[in-house]
């Protein structure tokens, strides 16, 4: 038996030799049209040194007959419906890094499967040439498997009469396969698997973190502990950008609802400002912060930072989407004031004004965010609306006149346009002041004397 030590950035990777190491009774792979290619392994993935690497050794497609994986490989898929697998053994717990290098005219599939054959995750980021990435799959003392194959093209479905479309034949032309242990993951990096609340990774307050949009449909939930936020405390949220790739960041609390969401286009930087916090009776005091972006990018990685803050009394509180969670627009008897807030496309931002005891006109003005189409709406606690001032026009302020009844609490609703592309919250103000109302003319009476006769 070959043993084959390969020094990773923070442990020692071997490689077992033989046949039917860490199958697990795992069964044959079933070739469907994600059937696939060869793979290998290497002392650190991505490496530009010239290594002439051994090939790959066929037949090589299930757990049985996995090749071992030494210092990295060569290797073609002899076919669409070829499937290469290699077997490997983890001395200790850390994190493993694989890739393998793209193939002209062929769409790679990149896995990494447990002793038992079961998939842990698998990279299918790119298309025809793309290479594929797993920069931080976690793995275990024990037995894996890493499997390279090719994603069938979808084909139309034959006429009557006339014979299946037959995929790619033939050899490809050749790859390489490499990869890495690491060393259990650094403070504030993310572990995978962290796709859902049940295995988010922790995120603390005021610490950047770090993660990958890794492989397509990459999700990294993290999870936020809020029981230590002081009254009155906020949150914002900053997400670096990712090369080529267009993030989404939405955060949710303890039942999985969605408190703010928002998203950005290839490259694009997220924020979400002035989140607060709130502690629902009988729930964890947790929020959990998902990340997720197309197309995958497992070369750079992001960085999520949570601050906290003071939040102002004259900046909104989010959420505040909807009446029962509205922001006050005024704490006492004053009859104006302003309001700052942050808005993209398809989003709204609800605010309450408090009843006054004589009827009043209420004067509202919205400086909108450039390239955002807003509308302002008043609406009275009955639901019976007041008025509405809509210019649609991206980037237009928006002002309107309102009569308010004595007696009224009164919300306003500030909309934003949905907008095809993705856009990021940006800032606007929102300017409001209370008027005494107009005495309404009083009509002549029948019982008004005449007016002297000359």
């Amino acid at each position: 038996m070959r043993l084959v030590a390969i020094i990773g950035l923070g442990g020692v990777l071997a490689t077992a030799c033989g046949g039917g190491g860490g199958g697990g009774g795992g069964e044959r792979i079933r070739r469907d049209r994600d059937a696939g290619a060869a793979v290998a392994i290497v002392d650190r993935p991505g490496s530009n040194a010239a290594i002439d690497r051994p090939a790959e050794r066929e037949p090589n497609d299930d757990p049985a007959t996995a090749s071992p994986l030494g210092g990295g490989v060569r290797g073609v898929l002899d076919g669409e419906l070829d499937v290469d697998a290699f077997v490997l053994t983890v001395p200790a717990a850390g994190m493993l890094a694989a890739r393998v290098t793209g193939v002209a005219g062929v769409d790679l599939r990149l896995e990494l499967r447990d002793a038992r054959f079961a998939l842990v995750v698998a990279a299918d980021r790119g298309g025809a040439g793309a290479a594929e990435v797993l920069p931080d799959a976690p793995v275990e003392p024990g037995s894996y498997h890493v499997v390279v194959r090719e994603v069938a093209k979808q084909r139309k479905k034959p006429k009557r009469g006339n014979d299946a479309a037959v995929g790619r034949i033939g050899p490809s032309p050749g790859y390489e396969l490499t990869a890495s242990l690491l060393g259990p993951p650094a403070a504030g990096a993310e572990r995978e698997p962290n796709d859902d609340d049940g295995t988010a990774t922790e995120l603390a307050i005021g610490e950047p973190a770090t993660g990958w949009i890794g492989w397509g449909g990459d999700v990294d939930t993290w999870k936020l502990a809020i029981e230590a936020l002081a009254e009155g405390n906020g949150l914002d949220l900053a997400l670096t950008a990712v090369e080529g790739t267009a993030l989404t960041l939405e955060v949710t609390d303890a039942a999985g609802r969605t408190l703010m969401k928002t998203g950005g286009g290839p490259g694009q930087a997220l924020t979400l400002a002035s989140l607060a916090p709130r502690l629902t009776a009988g729930e964890a005091a947790v929020h959990h912060v998902r990340i997720a972006g197309k197309p995958a990018n497992p070369d750079d990685p992001y960085t999520l930072t949570v601050s906290p803050r003071l939040l102002e009394l004259d900046e909104e509180a989010e959420p505040n989407d909807r009446t029962s969670s509205s922001n006050s627009l005024r704490f006492g008897t004053e009859d104006q004031g302003a309001m700052r807030g942050q808005a993209a496309p398809g989003e709204q931002d609800v605010f309450s004004l408090s009843v006054s005891l004589t009827a009043m006109v209420l004067d509202v003005a919205v400086d909108a965010p450039p390239g955002v189409d807003v509308a302002i709406a008043v609406i009275a606690d009955s639901g019976a609306a007041l008025g509405k001032a809509d210019r649609r026009g991206a980037g237009l302020a928006e002002t309107l006149a309102v009569n308010v009844p004595a007696g009224t609490l009164v919300y306003l609703e500030l909309t934003t346009k949905a907008d095809k592309q993705p856009r990021p919250a940006a800032a606007y103000q929102l300017r409001w002041s209370l008027t005494g109302a107009a005495a309404p003319p009083v009509p002549p009476s029948d019982d008004d004397p005449l007016p002297p006769e000359e």
